[in-house]
């Protein structure tokens, strides 16, 4: 009998290391049932269990969970060159990297539902919502807000449905994850930008400031590109499939977790010290000529979300061929191995091509020389 389809005791048995968690940060748990454990490791997560049950109670399907964003960090951190600044590699500033994969996530904990309804779409791209907007990827624009007045144009023309059917306003709407990947990597070259225009002439206070910020935006950013290596951040069948089904893929609601990190769970956790040996060195991003309406960053983002695009439906079909399995998870790790590797991989790219095309900030450079001036004068 295919997986999920007898309600909520075929699902568990389905996915037998569900993980909890609040929203689309989920918890390193796993089911005690997942794999044998040490007596000390099956307490501490049959409490951990439990707490997350009293406390939290029922989520939504989310992005990698916490751990693996971390990982994603961690591996993208090793892939930069060695002339990369050394004040983001120290062992300080890589815990602040690796703790702020998780930061856009927490966002989405507060149950306020403007802050939801702002934030939740920055996490995927549904392709398949674009259609009924007769939109296409290739002719999307980077300008976020002419992106928004299209959909409009179409709604009203078209006669498409409000985006106001469920608690966020959102319904059927396909996200800003391109847009989000975009607009954050911007705000890291213009923190590069001025950094270098501190180390020149600034104080040690600012300098140091600058630096942090650096750290806070490599971050932020670390958090939309791991989004987009989950294949399940890029389409409407995020959460089992919908609609039609002829080839019977699961509908199993759990289904997102279980990729999230309930299979890694139920298994083998990846390390960087097992993945590394298959990381390339970070290079400056290849992006294609831009468009009137397209920047060439915007458009190597919306590639590499397409990309992983591609990998939903092999992703669903190696779940019902079982290879998803704790029973049978070699080829299930490799294939989720791999889309971790992909978003180390981009995000690496996007800090080394960021730091070293990041021109200094010539206003503030005249603002500096100004007071230097000003200042020996006194």
């Amino acid at each position: 009998m295919r997986r999920g389809r007898k309600g909520e005791g075929s699902e568990a048995k389905a996915y037998p290391a569900l993980r909890l968690g609040k929203t689309r940060e989920q918890l390193s748990i796993a089911s005690p049932a997942g794999r044998s454990q040490p007596p000390d490791m099956f307490a501490r997560r049959v409490m951990a269990m439990g707490l997350a049950v009293l406390m939290l109670g029922s989520a939504p399907a989310g992005a990698w969970d916490y751990e693996r964003h971390r990982l994603v960090n961690a591996l993208a951190l090793a892939s930069l060159p060695k002339d990369f600044p050394t004040f983001a590699r120290t062992a300080k500033a890589t815990e602040r990297i690796l703790f702020l994969g998780g930061e856009p996530d927490r966002w989405r904990n507060q149950r306020d539902r403007a802050l939801r309804h702002f934030n939740n779409p920055d996490h995927y791209f549904d392709v398949e919502y674009l259609v009924p907007y007769r939109i296409t990827p290739n002719t999307l624009t980077h300008f976020r807000y002419e992106f928004v007045g299209r959909m409009a144009a179409a709604r009203v023309a078209l006669k498409l449905p409000p985006t106001t059917g469920n608690a966020d306003r959102l319904k059927g709407h396909p996200g800003f994850l391109p847009w989000a990947i975009n607009e954050h990597y911007l705000k890291l070259v213009s923190a590069f930008s001025y950094l270098k225009v501190f180390e020149e002439l600034g104080t040690p206070e600012e300098i140091a400031n600058a630096r942090a910020n650096v750290v806070y935006r490599m971050g932020l950013l670390s958090h939309f590109v791991g989004d987009a290596s989950q294949p399940l951040h890029t389409t409407k069948h995020y959460n089992g499939w919908t609609g039609a089904n002829p080839k019977g893929y699961t509908t199993s609601k759990r289904f997102h977790s279980w990729i999230d990190g309930g299979f890694f769970n139920a298994t083998t956790d990846p390390t960087v010290r097992t993945l590394r040996p298959r990381l390339r060195a970070a290079r400056l991003l290849e992006r294609p000529a831009t468009r009137e309406d397209a920047s060439g960053q915007f458009q190597a983002a919306l590639a590499y979300i397409m990309a992983q695009h591609r990998q939903v439906e092999p992703l669903y079909q190696m779940d019902k061929a079982g290879k998803l399995s704790p029973k049978t998870p070699r080829e299930g790790q490799a294939f989720l191995h791999a889309q971790l590797l992909r978003g180390s991989q981009m995000l690496g790219d996007l800090w080394l091509t960021a730091w070293r095309e990041a021109k200094p900030d010539t206003f503030l450079k005249g603002y500096l020389n100004r007071r230097k001036l000003e200042g020996t004068k006194k």
